[in-house]
């Protein structure tokens, strides 16, 4: 292993103790590291240079440190070759002013223009966290520039990580019921983190807003490496498609899902939900995700399929475990129960095909059946979209309606505001979505290199967006982990129901859905009483409410 530079340039001495600390981490790894300021790094050192790590604060509005300044304008006038360098890079600033961590951005820019390589995320510190440099240096050197910049093999082991040396442990059932801190805590240092060779995680809005709906970013790993059963399974339908196929199989059923169409749909789901409650008896227990959410979504859905409504719990719980698969590091046995599932899902369909087949009607699938018989589509095509729907119709919808009486039963004036300001509906619908999302990572590949908040992530790369993580982004949300409906407009937006062409094709159906629920709620009861705390079931990839048992007052 070559000797690893350590360059630094500072102002007030903080980017020195920085350097000081990284340099500690390389050595006890086993690392020839040597500290040197940039005053006293010549031309001649970066072109022999072959891996560095570049340290630099930013002084005032933007410029250069004291001590960086002089080695940015001897690089100007030299402009060398330095094909042959390496390098990682971290910032110090503070984002209160506009050109937060300006210089380092600067000097990464000249050192890849004159030729060199960055490798992994740039580090940041923000002064205005309260942060020790040091502390958020070393997280930065373990998580993002040692793994990339020196195999594990060669590596010596060491003891004492730090507390967070694992930015994202996704299989941590801690992490999994509450991943914020860890998130929040990563941000801190940046929007992007690389976490192997091939896997980088984004966490800024900004950054996923732009990146996720991107035309150069794929649904798809390259070569369909990696695929899952789940998703094989589903080859037919728009979750493994990219635009302009995507954009030809959502045709298939897009015009089923027009406003005009979903206030007729809806009228399912109220007239579920007043049987529902017209048997129910004020201050009786009942479970909010299961009662009062999944089973009028199923019902409307099976309605515009044409189907029967069919057992509703087996058939949510059949979706659930056949996507346990798609989670990060499946745990064992996973696999199995994934193909138990999705047989039970497409057999069930294929009976309730061919029945229709014998019976048919005026629903949606007896439109795609009618369009598979004039040769328009395959049948396979068919079974994929309908298994699809009917078992789907349910969990998205009913998840923020369950988290909606928890926010109910928190703020009781968050369910007076639902019924005495209906203009505030929709906020306050689209804020629960905002802190509750269903489907907790989006990933895509990018189909070429992309540059990502300074970050050059290659073609093929696995990017990964914490919906959770962007949806809480404090740069974009004032007090991100509160609920406020009144937050503008503009600030609104979020990421729960995807973005882009891969938007969740039924979010407008289940937006009216859980607008009719809730509606319902507010004008017959004042009060939401949680009689046990609810149960959760998790992955890194989704969660869902297995009990939710409340009593309405």
């Amino acid at each position: 292993m070559s000797l690893i530079h350590v360059w630094y340039g500072t102002e007030s001495g903080n980017a020195e103790m920085v350097g000081d600390e990284i340099v500690d981490i390389l050595k006890q790894a086993g690392i020839d590291a040597q500290l040197r300021e940039l005053t006293d790094v010549t031309i001649d050192d970066v072109v022999d240079a072959q891996i560095a790590v570049l340290i630099t604060s930013t002084y005032g509005e933007g410029g250069l440190p004291a001590t960086t300044e002089p080695f940015y304008d001897a690089l100007m006038a030299a402009r060398p070759d330095i094909s042959g360098l390496r390098f990682a890079a971290f910032g110090l600033g503070d984002s209160s002013y506009e050109n937060y961590n300006n210089a380092v951005k600067t000097m990464s820019h000249l050192l890849t223009d004159l030729g060199a390589t960055q490798v992994g995320t740039i580090g940041r510190h923000d002064a205005t966290t309260g942060l020790d440099p040091v502390d958020v240096a070393t997280e930065w050197a373990h998580n993002d520039a040692l793994p990339i910049l020196i195999p594990a093999a060669e590596r010596t082991p060491t003891a004492g990580a730090p507390e967070f040396s694992d930015l994202f442990p996704w299989n941590d059932p801690e992490f999994q019921a509450n991943p914020h801190p860890w998130y929040d805590r990563a941000r801190d240092m940046g929007p992007v983190h690389q976490t192997d060779d091939n896997t980088f995680v984004v966490l800024g809005y900004e950054e996923a807003m732009k990146f996720v709906k991107a035309p150069n970013m794929s649904i798809l790993e390259p070569n369909n490496e990696g695929q899952t059963v789940f998703g094989a399974a589903f080859n037919n339908t728009v979750l493994t498609m990219d635009p302009p196929q995507h954009t030809q199989a959502r045709r298939l059923f897009s015009r089923w899902f027009t406003p005009k169409l979903i206030r007729q749909w809806v009228q399912a789901t109220r007239e579920s939900m007043t049987d529902i409650l017209s048997d129910y008896t004020p201050g009786d227990i009942i479970d909010g995700h299961h009662d009062l959410g999944v089973v009028p979504t199923h019902t409307t859905m099976a309605q515009v399929l044409g189907f029967p409504d069919g057992e509703v719990e087996p058939l949510f719980w059949a979706l659930w475990n056949a996507m346990l698969i798609q989670a990060t590091d499946p745990l064992p046995g996973t696999l199995e129960k994934s193909v138990e599932s999705l047989n039970y899902m497409f057999t069930t369909t294929e009976k309730l095909l061919k029945e229709k087949e014998l019976n048919p009607g005026t629903g949606l699938a007896d439109e795609l059946i009618a369009a598979s018989k004039r040769g328009e589509i395959t049948e396979r095509q068919v079974l994929e979209n309908m298994v699809l729907f009917y078992m789907s119709g349910a969990p998205n919808p009913a998840y923020l309606v369950g988290a909606g009486f928890e926010i109910f039963a928190e703020r009781p004036d968050v369910l007076r505001d639902y019924r005495d300001k209906p203009e505030a509906r929709e906020r306050i619908v689209n804020e629960i979505a905002r802190l509750n999302p269903v489907e907790l990572l989006l990933t895509r590949f990018p189909t070429e290199d992309v540059e990502i908040a300074g970050t050059v992530i290659p073609q093929g790369a696995a990017i990964k967006f914490p919906i959770g993580a962007v949806n809480r982004d404090p740069a974009m949300f004032t007090n991100p982990h509160d609920f406020d409906y009144d937050r503008p407009v503009e600030t609104s937006r979020n990421l729960t129901f995807g973005l882009g062409s891969h938007s969740c094709a039924g979010q407008l159906i289940a937006r009216a859905e859980i607008e009719v629920i809730f509606t319902l709620i507010a004008e017959r009861f004042s009060k939401v009483t949680l009689v046990q705390p609810p149960t959760r079931v998790l992955t890194d990839r989704l969660v869902a409410f297995e009990k939710m048992p409340i009593s309405l007052s």
